[in-house]
């Protein structure tokens, strides 16, 4: 009998720690303060976007074939299209073809901060034309949508930049600290003939801001986690990038007598080994606090398995890990993305070799990685690091002025919403600063890549005209506040 009572009383103790972690994390809907529109010229808006995109800036990472006709004549466009800005803020053009801008402030003592957007986009096959609605490069205005590629990566961004600071100026509005804004024209093939020249002209400066703001979050459906409103999703961290590569050897010869094991088997035995065995799911900093920050908005039993991580994360490393979207948030993640063997059909591969594209976790260490793909891979492939990126993601505050500013901001054009920082998995520009910040947040305020988001790097890549607004409205707000 005492037995059972203490398990009872175990059992009461239990829920009673759930009860109150739960209660303690809810949040009441707040009452939904809604702020007057900015008064804004939507077909204008989409006009001069429509024209960006219409410029073909598509990226490269060879230096030697940038498409600098197109570029060039991106930066008049610019220049004719917002007069005030080119006229009243200091302008630079970086290796040829990215572009720094600095609003000088009346010289109040705080420290500057940066806006980044980049003007390069993705090619597009030929083989997918057919899949257009509009011709990719039309910058279409139609349904409602400014269709072309580029339209939400990133010129959609690009263009509210462009339209908030020369908004404010028209008004008179004057910084009180200088304002900075960065436009790269290689973000695409990974920012080193763009953005990385540009950090290293700040650091020759002594530049050091107080924050940086780049795309990478968005505004989400908050249904996925059972809330009724608007999750804004800024980014407080990403991903690191390596590409590693496999490489099996064998003496090759003629396809006619091939040995029992060849170069191209090892290869093909090492990624099968690999994708069976994926890196352990781990609820992570990052991870926690993105749950703690929502968990109090959600119903039962979600709002009790989100409240009380220190029992649940077996269950909840089980969710994450089944299914890509959540896995990237919460393992370190290879991806074998290139594959090569013998020239021809009929000879055996005397080197064959695959490129991972490894994404880790903050925090996570990239010789303990590789340590365990030898394992895995075993004695007969080697690992190599084919392309490291050396700026490891630190995780910014969300108890700075900045993340403040950002997210009253983000509640001020979306009234209600639910803000959630998170890990952004795609590698941005933004890594560049690490050593020039305090703080590195990513944010890509069009409420368009709720339905769209698919397109990116897509067929029909498009962005609602009305999103389009309230992005222009967002720098708009964001510079006055800050």
């Amino acid at each position: 009998m005492i037995i059972l009572y203490i398990a009872l009383g175990l059992l009461a103790a239990l829920i009673a720690t759930l009860a109150i972690n739960t209660l303690r994390l809810r949040r009441k809907p707040g009452e939904i303060k809604v702020v007057r529109e900015l008064e804004l010229d939507e077909e204008q808006l989409a006009r001069n976007l429509s024209g960006m995109i219409q410029i073909q800036t598509v990226t490269t990472a060879n230096e030697d074939e940038v498409a600098r006709d197109a570029f060039i004549e991106l930066h008049e466009f610019l220049e004719k299209t917002y007069p005030l800005t080119h006229k009243v803020l200091e302008k630079e053009t970086v290796n040829g073809f990215s572009l720094l801008y600095r609003w000088p402030g009346s010289g109040s003592g705080k420290r500057p901060y940066i806006l980044l957007a980049h003007s390069d986009v993705v090619a597009v096959s030929d083989a997918t034309l057919d899949k257009w609605k509009y011709p990719p490069f039309s910058g279409e205005i139609a349904e409602g949508y400014v269709w072309g590629r580029g339209a939400l990566d990133c010129k959609g961004q690009l263009a509210n930049i462009m339209e908030s600071v020369e908004y404010l100026l028209a008004e008179g509005f004057a910084p009180d600290r200088d304002v900075y804004i960065a436009f790269g024209h290689d973000e695409e093939s990974m920012g080193y003939m763009g953005m990385r020249h540009i950090v290293d002209l700040l650091l020759e400066r002594g530049v050091h801001f107080e924050f940086v703001l780049d795309e990478g979050g968005a505004p989400a459906n908050g249904r996925i986690f059972g809330i009724d409103r608007i999750l804004g999703a800024v980014g407080i961290a990403e991903k690191r990038y390596v590409n590693l590569r496999l490489v099996a050897e064998s003496k090759g010869g003629h396809a006619a007598r091939p040995p029992k094991h060849s170069a191209v088997g090892d290869i093909s035995r090492a990624v099968a080994a690999l994708e069976r065995r994926p890196f352990p799911t781990d609820i992570n900093p990052t991870l926690k606090l993105m749950l703690s920050s929502i968990c109090g908005h959600m119903k039962f039993p979600l709002n009790v398995i989100m409240s009380n991580t220190w029992l649940t994360q077996h269950l909840l490393k089980l969710t994450y890990s089944r299914n890509p979207a959540g896995a990237s948030v919460a393992r370190t993640t290879i991806a074998p993305t290139m594959l090569s063997g013998s020239a021809a059909p009929n000879v055996l591969a005397d080197r064959a070799e695959v490129i991972l594209n490894m994404r880790l976790l903050p925090g996570h260490s990239l010789n303990d990685a590789i340590k365990r793909i030898e394992k895995i891979v075993g004695k007969n492939v080697r690992v190599e690091i084919a392309q490291q990126n050396s700026y490891a993601s630190r995780v910014s505050s969300v108890e700075s002025d900045a993340y403040r500013l950002i997210t009253r901001t983000i509640e001020e054009v979306y009234p209600g919403s639910v803000m959630m920082p998170h890990l952004t998995v795609p590698v941005t520009d933004s890594r560049w600063f690490e050593n020039i910040t305090d703080d590195i947040y990513r944010f890509e305020p069009h409420k368009s890549i709720m339905e769209d988001g698919a397109t990116l790097h897509a067929a029909g890549e498009r962005i609602r005209i009305d999103s389009l607004r309230e992005g222009t409205e967002f720098f708009i707000r964001l510079i006055k506040g800050a």
